[in-house]
């Protein structure tokens, strides 16, 4: 177990090298807790000044994605394929595997085992880890739990068309923006055609919140269908997204899957 006290009495007195080769070990015995499922040890490598995308500071902060995971994945297992030191950063190349027993996000239990590779970079301040950036494969794990097929290119139009939107929104226009896609989701689930939709939600850095959603319709005409009823809802209640979303800065981005 590393001693925080010890670590922070004597980094400003060590060379570079030292300093990188420590963060290196704190970072590596952050994957040895996770692992073996000691949170209790993570508090020894947190900084208390460490704040996630939600305002939440320190152990609980910086936990409380993790222990998501792990509640839904509760044989959750970080394997290093890397790792890349330089500074007061430290960049790890990983994959985490895991079987889906409880809810994840707004996924319901699938008992399906997933697999994905990602790249964290974390940063450190007096040997404590202050900061960290998570950028991992989420259309992969949509595929992997079944939400989405593998092979998106096999779609025929009769076994459905997604609608995937990815949406990226600052901290403080959440709120709302999540009462107008509950609205919007309430709205289209009552038009035929519709098959399901999902939520997927990560947590990113600088105040910024990405969301995934996914809507699935039975073919091209349903859809077509569903964008001139939202469209109309929308002239009656005078909504206009476009204004919307430039009024709270935030960035969607749009695809379609279907048979090329």
């Amino acid at each position: 177990m590393i001693q925080t006290n010890v670590i922070k009495t004597s980094v400003k007195n060590q060379s570079m090298e030292t300093i990188t080769n420590s963060n290196r070990t704190v970072v590596q015995s952050l994957y040895r807790f996770l692992n073996n499922k000691t949170f209790d040890q993570i508090q020894s490598i947190v900084s208390e000044d460490y704040v996630n995308d939600n305002g939440e500071k320190g152990i609980n902060g910086f936990t409380k994605g993790f222990i998501g995971f792990i509640n839904a994945f509760p044989d959750a297992k970080w394997t290093i394929s890397e790792v890349i030191t330089e500074g007061d950063k430290v960049v790890v190349m990983q994959t985490v595997e895991g079987t889906q027993k409880n809810q994840f996000q707004n996924i319901p239990p699938t008992n399906k085992k997933i697999q994905i590779s990602g790249v964290v970079i974390y940063e450190l301040e007096d040997g404590l880890i202050i900061n960290h950036i998570v950028h991992t494969d989420r259309l992969g794990v949509l595929q992997q739990l079944g939400v989405l097929p593998t092979d998106l290119s096999a779609l025929k139009p009769e076994e459905g068309i997604y609608l995937v939107d990815k949406f990226n929104i600052p901290q403080e226009a959440l709120n709302e923006f999540t009462d107008r896609m509950e609205y919007n989701r309430k709205l289209i689930r009552q038009l035929p055609g519709f098959i399901k939709d999902e939520v997927l939600i990560e947590n990113n850095t600088n105040g910024y919140t990405g969301i995934m959603t996914v809507a699935v319709w039975q073919n091209q005409k349903s859809l077509d269908h569903a964008k001139e009823v939202v469209q109309a809802d929308y002239k009656k209640i005078d909504f206009n997204p476009a204004t919307f979303t430039q009024r709270l800065n935030i960035t969607m981005v749009r695809e379609i899957y279907h048979q090329p």
